[in-house]
C-alpha cells in the first residue's frame, strides 16, 4: 500500500490536468517523431520502429510504440513523404494515431535546406475502465470504456546544413479546435505541444563527428521539459550519446511542482549501423526523482532500415551539394 500511495503522489499531478504527447529519448535519430518537416531528410527510404517502457516496474507507467516510414521524392528530392504510427498507453488512457506527413524543401545554399512540413491524420483516445481496480463494478458511475476519435494535424519547419540544424514544430493542432466541448468528456484530449530543437555538427572528417543539441518541449496545460544532448559518431557506424532532461514550467502553470521534478533524468544511448542499412538503437533513462526508488529505469529500443543513399545532419553523411 505504501508503494501504491507513493506512485500515485508522483503521477497524479501530471495526469490531473491533461494528457500529454509521448516522450522519446531517441528522437535525434529520426526527428519525424516530433516534426513532420523532417520527412525525407535522409534522401532514402527510411523505416524506423521504436518501443519504450517508461519507469519499468511501476504499474500503469507509460508504454509507447511507434513506426515511421519516410523518403525523399521528385527529380531534385525536394519532396519528403512519410507515414507515422503511434500507440501510447499510460494508466487507463490509451492514444493511437496515424499521420501522413508531407515536407517541401527549399534549397537555401550549396549544402543547406529549409523544409516546411505538414502532417494530417486521425487519433483515437480511449479510457479503459475495465483495467481499473474498484470495489463495486456494478456502480452506475463506474465507466467501463470510452473511445473518442478525432482528426488532427501537426506542422513544422526544419533547417539543416553541414554544421547546424534547427527545427520548430507543433502537434495536436486540431484536437481542441474541432472538439471544444470535449473538455467535459471523460476522455482528456491533449493541447497543442510545441517543440524547439537546435544543434551543431563538428568534425572535419567522417571518422568522428560531435553533435551537441538541445530540445525544448512545452504545452499550455501540461509539464514541459528541456533536453541537453551530446552525440559522438565514430566511423559513420557507431553513435554514443548522453542527455540531461530537466522538467520546466515555462508558462508558470499552477500545480506542477511535483510533476516538474518528475521529468528530471539522465539518459544514455547508443546506435549501431550494420551493413550500412540496419540501425539498432537503445536508450536508458535514469530518473532523478523519487520515482527512481520505485522503478528500474526507462528502456527504449529502436530498429531502423535504410534503402538508398543516406544523408542529413543526423544520418551517415552530411547533405550533398544541391543541384
Amino acid at each position: 500500500m505504501k508503494r501504491f500511495l507513493m506512485v500515485m503522489l508522483c503521477l497524479f499531478p501530471a495526469a490531473l490536468f491533461a494528457q500529454q504527447d509521448a516522450v522519446y529519448s531517441q528522437y535525434l535519430f529520426n526527428q519525424m517523431l516530433i516534426n513532420p518537416a523532417y520527412a525525407g531528410s535522409t534522401e532514402g527510404i527510411n523505416m524506423n520502429f521504436l518501443s519504450r517502457n517508461q519507469w519499468t516496474g511501476i504499474p500503469g507507467a507509460p508504454t509507447t510504440q511507434s513506426a515511421l516510414v519516410d523518403g525523399a521524392f521528385g527529380k531534385a528530392k525536394k519532396v519528403g513523404l512519410g507515414i507515422s504510427f503511434l500507440n501510447d498507453k499510460a494508466g487507463l488512457e490509451n492514444q493511437t494515431g496515424v499521420f501522413v506527413n508531407y515536407a517541401y524543401r527549399l534549397i537555401t545554399g550549396p549544402k543547406s535546406r529549409l523544409s516546411f512540413g505538414l502532417g494530417v491524420g486521425m487519433t483515437q483516445y480511449m479510457l479503459n475502465g475495465n483495467d481499473a481496480v474498484v470495489d463495486d463494478i456494478s456502480d452506475p458511475n463506474f465507466l467501463r470504456k470510452e473511445i473518442y476519435f478525432t482528426p488532427d494535424a501537426r506542422a513544422g519547419v526544419f533547417y539543416t546544413s553541414p554544421g547546424f540544424f534547427a527545427g520548430f514544430s507543433a502537434t495536436n493542432l486540431l484536437t481542441h479546435v474541432l472538439n471544444g466541448s470535449a473538455k467535459s468528456n471523460t476522455v482528456i484530449l491533449p493541447y497543442t505541444h510545441l517543440f524547439l530543437t537546435a544543434g551543431g555538427i563538428f568534425g572535419k572528417t567522417d571518422d568522428i563527428k560531435f553533435k551537441p543539441s538541445i530540445m525544448l518541449r512545452d504545452d499550455p496545460a501540461g509539464m514541459g521539459n528541456l533536453d541537453f544532448n551530446a552525440l559522438l559518431t565514430l566511423k559513420q557506424q557507431l553513435t554514443i550519446g548522453a542527455s540531461y532532461r530537466l522538467g520546466v514550467n515555462i508558462l508558470n502553470k499552477n500545480g506542477f511542482e511535483n510533476a516538474r521534478t518528475q521529468q528530471n533524468a539522465l539518459i544514455a544511448m547508443v546506435s549501431i549501423l550494420f551493413a550500412k542499412q540496419i540501425n539498432l538503437g537503445y536508450a536508458y533513462d535514469y530518473s532523478l526523482s523519487q520515482l527512481n526508488a520505485l522503478s528500474s529505469g526507462t528502456h527504449e529500443i529502436s530498429l531502423g532500415f535504410v534503402l538508398g543513399r543516406r544523408s542529413g545532419w543526423g544520418s551517415i553523411k552530411d547533405p550533398k551539394p544541391a543541384k
